[in-house]
């Protein structure tokens, strides 16, 4: 399935309508200095989820489900043998070339497309997001932000909101730092010698324990530490995480005493490296990029035919599109994402239909499946198989903003503006547009009937507002 409209992106963008008076009070955890309160686990998490509303906002977030289940699942792959994981961490794609990747508190951990670009095995891959694991299980985010605190006197919420704008958006966290911490503290969190030491022997350790090529951590290094000298922009992992000859020796020292593995074999690292390099890297001719692809005959063969398909697709090629895809394994889920994508494009939505069916049948729940089975319904006028089909599934996942977006759709094809309203409502509060969803939400007032929706709605709204008070009390130190 294609990744969500742009529209979509824009919806944390568009400007704030004049609020209506909510009557509730705002309930907002205190946010002092840390030397009083502490930060404790359950504010991480609330801190996170602030993180990725003003994220959704402002970040070009890859809405690619296929993407995103490839990305969770090496993320889950590693948190299955972490230690001192007290929250679920959420692992978001954001489209941006440069090689990085960074953890917020709250276990929000954000990569760029730039990670599977440089990355040459899944095993190097890994270990970046092990490496990010380990800062947030140690809580050195945490220690870093309490630091801080005590340093500059100013109040956590003050600098938990520079620092979060300057993962967002560096320009403006820069301004926000100098305005809130002055010469004092950075825009970025700069982790200590001792906390990238430890980052580095546990996420090491992470790496090998989930059946990961331990080596892949050492050969990312070799990479960064070949373009430190250039300050090579691209590689912006340097910045935030700076390598040294003594870190490299120490990370080769303890993998040099783990018995040898192979690297991942796992063919859907090359499939989601292709679909970054295709979907999300510019290309000004893609026939001449198909070839460049089928020339190099020393790439994998997985990645080189799934690339081509891609290709072929953009380029409204279909049947050459189809003979590509026949090379990789049917039952593959970025294969089924394209397949799906194809019968469409062909307008044989019968047959996306009864493939997605199928496969939903023997994946019940799986993400990438659901969702293009509701684009297929969507596309075949099935309206109400599409709502049943995804109000099931956003009971688990309420925060899927393709789910949201198709409902709405949907909703709207059927002229059900209460349902729509409501839909559009918790979409912009998933972006921190607050007055838009309190708006969506009031409109919904005016148009749903039954008493008991009704009231749903006036709770619904309480809690966005004191959503957007807890929001607002991080930004007034901005």
């Amino acid at each position: 399935m294609r990744a969500v409209k742009k529209t979509l992106q824009a919806l944390g963008l568009t400007l704030l309508l004049s609020l209506p008076t909510v009557s509730a009070e705002p309930s907002i955890p205190d946010l002092g200095t840390a030397g009083v309160l502490g930060l404790t686990v359950q504010k991480e998490q609330q801190l996170g989820d602030y993180f990725m509303r003003t994220a959704r906002g402002l970040m070009p977030i890859v809405n690619d489900p296929v993407l995103n289940e490839y990305l969770t699942s090496i993320g889950s792959k590693l948190l299955l043998h972490a230690q001192h994981v007290y929250f679920p961490f959420e692992f978001f794609l954001v489209n941006d070339t440069t090689l990085n990747a960074s953890a917020f508190l709250g276990g929000k951990v954000r990569v760029n497309t730039g990670l599977f670009i440089y990355s040459d095995t899944e095993d190097e891959f890994a270990s970046v997001l092990a490496h990010e694991i380990s800062h947030v299980t140690q809580r050195h985010i945490a220690r870093f932000l309490e630091s801080q605190v005590r340093a500059t006197r100013m109040t956590l919420a003050s600098i938990i909101g520079s620092i979060a704008m300057a993962i967002i958006n560096p320009s403006m966290g820069m301004a926000a730092a100098s305005a809130t911490m002055g010469a004092q503290a950075q825009s970025r969190i700069n982790f200590t010698r001792d906390n990238e030491y430890e980052a580095d022997r546990i996420g090491l350790n992470l790496l090998y324990q989930s059946g990961f090529n331990p080596e892949g951590m050492i050969d990312m290094f070799r990479h960064l530490l070949a373009q430190q000298g250039n300050i090579n922009p691209a590689f912006t992992l340097l910045i935030d995480h700076p390598l040294s000859e003594i870190r490299v020796a120490e990370a080769q020292n303890r993998v040099q005493q783990l018995p040898k593995r192979q690297n991942s074999t796992n063919i859907d690292f090359y499939l989601a490296k292709a679909r970054v390099n295709v979907r999300y890297v510019r290309h000004q001719d893609m026939q001449a990029y198909l070839q460049a692809i089928l020339n190099d005959t020393s790439s994998n063969a997985h990645y080189r035919h799934y690339a081509a398909a891609l290709c072929a697709f953009e380029l409204k090629d279909y049947a050459a599109c189809e003979r590509y895809l026949a090379m990789l394994p049917s039952q593959n889920l970025f294969v089924m994402d394209l397949a799906a994508d194809l019968a469409l494009a062909q307008h044989e939505n019968d047959r996306a239909i009864t493939m997605l069916r199928s496969a939903l049948n023997r994946r019940p729940g799986n993400s990438v499946l659901t969702l293009n089975l509701a684009n297929a319904y969507l596309t075949a006028r099935q309206y109400q198989r599409c709502i049943s089909l995804l109000k099931d599934y956003m009971d688990k996942n309420p925060h899927d903003v393709n789910a949201l977006d198709m409902l709405s759709q949907a909703y709207g094809r059927l002229n059900n503006q209460c349902e729509l309203n409501q839909t559009r409502g918790e979409l912009f509060a998933l972006y921190a547009n607050y007055g838009r969803s309190i708006y969506m939400f009031n409109q919904a007032l005016n148009v749903c009937p039954q008493r008991l929706t009704q009231e749903r709605i006036k709770a619904r709204v309480v809690e966005i507002a004191n959503q957007r008070a807890f929001d607002e009390s991080l930004r007034k130190g901005l």
